[in-house]
């Protein structure tokens, strides 16, 4: 079964909330929840404003609100972050703005069921 990428382009500005199987990446403005069983990828132009819950997520650009990753989350350089991590494994890059709480646990269960 191929992954499919659910994606919000540059210059869109999106409010509402998300249930999905697949993966999803935002390179515009995201308001709203977002459950993903995949991975989701905050990119250099995206700026989201919410909670989600997911397995992965990177984040590139700015991210305001609580996260919930079962496996990894990761900031890469240049993004900017406010706000609550919950995850079992965190990396971050040099130059990478952190303003918020991290809790970190070996193995965190979805509170959640995915779509």
């Amino acid at each position: 079964m191929p992954n499919h990428v659910n994606r919000i382009c540059s210059e869109t500005q999106m409010v509402g909330d998300t249930v999905t199987n697949s993966d999803m990446r935002i390179d515009g403005s995201y308001e709203g929840n977002i459950v993903s069983s995949g991975k989701l990828v905050i990119g250099e132009t995206g700026q989201y404003r919410g909670t989600v819950q997911c397995r992965f997520l990177d984040v590139w650009g700015k991210y305001t609100g609580t996260v919930e990753a079962s496996e990894v989350v990761s900031f890469k350089t240049g993004a900017i972050f406010e706000g609550e991590v919950h995850t079992a494994k965190l990396m971050m890059e040099l130059g990478v703005v952190f303003n918020g709480n991290c809790t970190m646990q070996e193995e965190l269960k979805p509170k959640m069921e995915y779509a």
